[in-house]
Order: structure tokens, then C-alpha cells, then sequence
């Protein structure tokens, strides 16, 4: 059966007190992947990249509470500081910076720091294609199989509602109403992640 209740959102409920630990886990099986790649994206960390992850993980859980949303994207966007200070923040603990040339690794990080910079942009769209895909595993349980097959032709591939509701043995409203449901919980659940 398909829920209806209306659930608060995944960072809604890290910010208040006592968080489940289902939702920290939550939280890092959508973002540690995320934020890993594009570690590994900065030249000279190597071996690295791993333990500063988990080091912007522990960031994020830190200073999650005091997070205020100030407008559209501005999780993503702190997230993405929080990522680039805490790279910065260990090269100039180990003083890894060159003493010659041209250093590579705090090109990037300037790009991907500058918010309307090319990096900056294709972490955006990074981020929100990443954590739209998340969501779905996670609320795609939820949901009863037939009920997910009609939202996913319909919403994610396009097809029409009649060509859907015929494949399904379904009525076009009910593929209509799986696919706002689905939304609906998606919105649910991502709150600000997604905005």
C-alpha cells in the first residue's frame, strides 16, 4: 500500500534535536558518493580523497543545525564550500603547496568555489541529478511496484498517459495520480536538497 502521510524533509529533520540515526545514515549514503568524485576530481590528492570525505561528512553533520536556507540552491552551494575549505584546509595544514609554478589543485578549487563559475555549475547539476537519483531508491519502496512502473514511463520516459495505462492494465488517471503521489513524496523528502 502507497503512503500518504506527509513526511518533513530528510534536512528538516537532521536539524532538529535528536535525529534518527536513519537519517544520518541517509544523509551520507546520498552525499559521501557525491562529494568523494569530486574529490577525486583535484589534482594532487590521491590517496587522500577518502579520509577528506569523511572529513566534509563530519563538517556536514557539525554545522548541518545552524544551516539556514537563504535562497534557491544554497544547500548545494554550501555544501560545495564546505568541500572546498576543507581541502584547503588540509593542503595548508600538510603545506602542500608548490614551490614552483603553478599549483593545479588551487586552480580547481577556485573555480569550483566562484558560484557562477564553470565547475561551479557542473557541481550544481552534478549534485541535483546525483541526489535526484538518490531519492528515488529511497522512496521507490514506499511505492507498490505497478504504481512505480507507471510513474517512471510516464514522468521519467515520457511516455503518454493512455500508452502507460495500457501497458499496465491501468486507468490514465491512476497513472496520472501515481506519478503526482510519487512527487509529492519526493518533494517530501528532499526539501531543501533539491532547491
Amino acid at each position: 500500500m502507497d503512503p500518504t502521510p506527509t513526511s518533513v524533509s530528510l534536512l528538516d529533520r537532521l536539524k532538529v534535536a535528536g535525529p534518527g540515526a536513519d537519517d544520518w545514515h541517509r544523509l551520507h549514503g546520498i552525499y559521501l558518493p557525491l562529494v568523494r568524485r569530486w574529490l577525486a576530481r583535484v589534482p594532487g590528492l590521491g590517496d587522500e580523497v577518502d579520509d577528506l570525505a569523511q572529513e566534509v561528512m563530519i563538517v556536514l553533520v557539525r554545522e548541518l543545525p545552524r544551516f539556514e536556507r537563504r535562497r534557491e540552491g544554497s544547500f548545494r552551494a554550501w555544501l560545495r564550500r564546505v568541500a572546498v575549505n576543507r581541502v584547503r584546509s588540509d593542503r595548508r595544514r600538510r603545506r602542500r603547496l608548490p614551490a614552483v609554478g603553478l599549483d593545479p589543485a588551487a586552480g580547481f578549487l577556485d573555480r569550483l568555489e566562484a558560484p557562477d563559475g564553470d565547475l561551479a555549475r557542473e557541481w550544481d547539476r552534478d549534485h541535483d541529478r546525483h541526489v535526484f537519483e538518490r531519492l528515488l531508491a529511497i522512496v521507490q519502496p514506499d511505492f507498490h511496484p505497478t504504481t512505480w512502473k507507471a510513474f517512471r514511463r510516464f514522468a521519467l520516459e515520457g511516455a503518454s498517459a493512455a500508452v502507460v495505462a495500457g501497458e499496465l492494465g491501468l486507468t490514465e488517471n491512476a497513472v496520472l495520480q501515481a506519478k503526482s503521489r510519487i512527487l509529492k513524496r519526493l518533494r517530501d523528502e528532499a526539501g531543501d536538497l533539491l532547491n
